[in-house]
């Protein structure tokens, strides 16, 4: 072979090997895409309805005056730039995907002019979606009385702010809380969330202060999270509660990182200090005995952690879970490894120190035109002379292809494990409340599951009052690890089923309604399962998530 021969066939064979790597994104080199100096900024906020769409029907009208148009400001405290900034076309898609992200949009559009001297002007058009929400119900199953109010307002008088007010009595039981949420604390990029509420159990108060990376360059994240309640921690056999171990904890996190690196590839390095108190009460209930009680503990975790974000591109489309809402993915890779040094102090067993170590990877990718996958794993393990005292893994795998005409496939696999020798044991379950339609609530259970989910999704094109009509047909296959309840993970427990989709992005945002009829497959432990309809908010797995609690409200 020529030497010019062999050092063609080198390079050759080094950029088949770079096109390869550069394949886990599969996304073309993107230009600098520079704009210039910032000049002026305009930015107008709409209602939910135009006022010309609002003239001509009164339910937009109503729609229109029960709402507050967002308020200008709340957008503007989103820049992290000011005029005279030189700023890149990146930049401007980014903070469009910010404005999306904070959900009170049903719309946000940005439009570039450019003008002399090289320098351009900006202008920010935002439609806002109906926010409020009001809902009152009352059944009566099985002799049992259930009566529950609703209200909620996601942009308060168009400030942005979140406030939740819930009441839910049934016989005995009840659950009344109140939740507000504020995302731009006192005009700052700092987030408060805090729910505080009661239960025949006994109160809880949830508190989270945080200052989130506010854009891709943002050097700094910080915050405290705090949780207390007094509850029930209830296992299930069946789809029944057959034990409860009476539970007072309080838990406290505070966490600081510092990022640097060019805006598609970010590195960060934190610290992260935890702690908990739990005390625990004897179990009750006709399985009771079955599930081991620790003493009262407590203890305090402190160690460094590391991030890796490599987000070469974002792509926005719809269809893929919403319906008339455009969605962003971000694609590319993440990572995040945590290490730290366990201090628990258990009644009657004792003092230890344990190290911990957790790992988490995220892959968003872009195969082919139109054809997504995504892949999540995590795991966190910690241990005591050299034997792992607890543990716990988790894989989603999702996929979707969007290539035909009006139609989204989408197909969902996750798999989840956890083992515990010494706080209270976990228990994963599985039926219509996280994605196994056509079987009741939690209505089989045990230590790992795995759950697969067939969707094709259909954008009709039938739209009635801006509500967007779609549909679904799916498949939903489980599995159960339970050797006391007889569950084997070679046992698959199937369904079929047909659903509605209900869209609108002047209404419910990038949010969807479902309303899904199954069909049982299998029949388990001599019983057999009828068709079942469920109602509720949200898609059973999304482009990184997977449903674990059926929703009926906003």
């Amino acid at each position: 072979m020529e030497p010019h021969a062999r050092r063609a066939s080198r390079l050759a064979g080094c950029a088949l090997a770079l096109a390869a790597a550069g394949g886990l994104v599969a996304q073309e080199t993107r230009p600098d895409g520079a704009l210039g100096r910032l000049r002026n900024v305009t930015i107008r906020t709409q209602d939910v309805f135009s006022d010309e769409q609002a003239d001509h029907n009164l339910l937009y009208r109503l729609a229109n005056l029960l709402h507050g148009t967002t308020r200008q400001e709340v957008v503007e405290r989103e820049f992290w730039f000011t005029r005279g900034d030189r700023l890149t076309r990146d930049e401007i898609e980014e903070l469009e995907r910010n404005l999306r992200a904070l959900g009170i949009f049903g719309g946000v559009k940005t439009t570039v002019t450019p003008v002399e001297d090289d320098h351009f002007d900006l202008a920010v058009d935002t439609r806002d979606r109906f926010t409020l929400a009001a809902a009152a119900s009352y059944s009566r199953v099985g002799g049992v009385n259930k009566l529950s109010f609703r209200l909620a307002e996601s942009n308060l008088f168009g400030t942005g702010k979140k406030l939740v007010a819930t009441a839910r009595y049934s016989e005995d039981e009840y659950n009344n809380y109140l939740e507000y949420v504020d995302p731009q604390l006192f005009g700052t990029w700092h987030t408060l969330a805090s729910r505080v509420g009661e239960t025949e159990e006994g109160a809880f108060l949830d508190l989270a202060l945080r200052r989130p990376y506010h854009h891709l360059s943002d050097p700094w994240t910080y915050g405290m999270e705090s949780s207390s309640a007094q509850e029930d921690v209830d296992y299930y056999r069946e789809g029944e509660t057959t034990a409860e171990v009476p539970l007072d904890r309080h838990e406290m996190r505070f966490f600081a990182a510092h990022a640097t690196g060019p805006r598609e590839e970010r590195h960060a390095v934190g610290l992260d200090l935890r702690g908990r108190y739990a005390e625990y009460e004897p179990a009750f209930g006709i399985d009771a005995a079955r599930w081991r009680v620790p003493g009262d503990t407590w203890w305090v975790e402190f160690g460094p952690y590391a991030t890796y974000e490599y987000r070469p591109a974002f792509d926005e489309v719809q269809r893929l879970d919403a319906i008339d809402f455009d969605e962003d993915l971000p694609l590319g890779v993440s990572l995040l490894a945590r290490v730290a040094a366990r201090y628990r102090d258990e009644q009657g067993v004792g003092s230890e120190v344990q190290p911990v170590l957790a790992l988490q990877t995220r892959i968003a990718v872009r195969a082919w035109p139109e054809t997504y996958f995504t892949l999540e794993a995590t795991g966190q393990a910690r241990w005591n002379d050299a034997r792992a005292q607890g543990w716990r893994t988790g894989l989603a795998l999702h996929a979707y292809q969007l290539s035909l005409p009006q139609q989204t496939l989408a197909a969902s696999f996750t798999f989840d494990l956890a083992a515990e020798r010494q706080d209270l044991v976990p228990q994963f379950t599985l039926g219509e409340d996280n994605g196994l339609r056509g079987y009741p609530a939690r209505e089989f259970s045990g230590s790992r599951y795995a759950r697969l989910n067939l969707e094709d999704r259909i954008d009709t094109g039938i739209e009635v009052w801006s509500v967007r009509l779609g549909a679904a047909a799916f498949c939903d296959v489980g599995w159960v690890h339970d050797p006391v309840q007889g569950y084997s993970m070679s046992d698959p427990i199937r369904s079929v089923g047909l659903g509605l989709r209900l869209g609108s992005s002047h209404l419910f945002g990038s949010r969807v309604l479902r309303l899904d009829v199954a069909w049982p497959l299998d029949e388990v432990g001599g019983q057999d399962y009828g068709v079942s309809v469920s109602f509720a908010t949200g898609q059973v797995f999304t482009f990184f998530g997977n449903a674990s609690e059926l929703r009926a409200d906003f």
